[in-house]
Parts: C-alpha cells; structure tokens; sequence
C-alpha cells in the first residue's frame, strides 16, 4: 500500500459521514454567527486608510486639516 494514511483517512470519512458533515455545518454556523456579532457591534476590522499622504525626494507630506484654514506642518528629523 503506497498511501496508507489517506486510505485510512478516506475509510474514517466514508465510515463517518454524518459525524464529518455534522462538523462542518456547526463550523459553518459559528463563523455565521460570529460576522453576525462583528455586525452588529459595528467592528470594522478593515485595515485603516491614511488619508492624504504624498512622499516626493524622500519627503513625506501628510493633510491634517479639510481646507485653507486648518493648514498646519511638522518637520522631522
């Protein structure tokens, strides 16, 4: 026998079909649910954008403010 761990792994799930498909529907149900719960406790588990950022000759300008008024700067070194 060339294959004797996937003939005892396919004998287990063809002896156990229910038990394996069982697993698979409860998984399906948790992962259900657990999107659910994200939604309704509106996490947002995208990564955070940033907003405004140009880097030109190695330097690197972010926007902190919506127009003319809220202009403002920082130098790093």
């Amino acid at each position: 026998m060339e294959d004797a761990k996937g003939y005892h792994k396919s004998l287990f799930t063809a002896t156990n079909a229910d038990a394996v498909a069982n697993h698979f529907y409860e998984q399906g149900k948790a992962d259900a649910l657990k999107d659910s719960i994200a939604k309704s406790k509106n996490i947002n588990t995208d990564a955070r954008k940033s907003h405004g950022v140009v880097e030109a000759n190695g330097i690197k300008v972010k926007v902190l403010g919506e127009d003319s008024n809220d202009f403002k700067f920082k130098i790093r070194k």
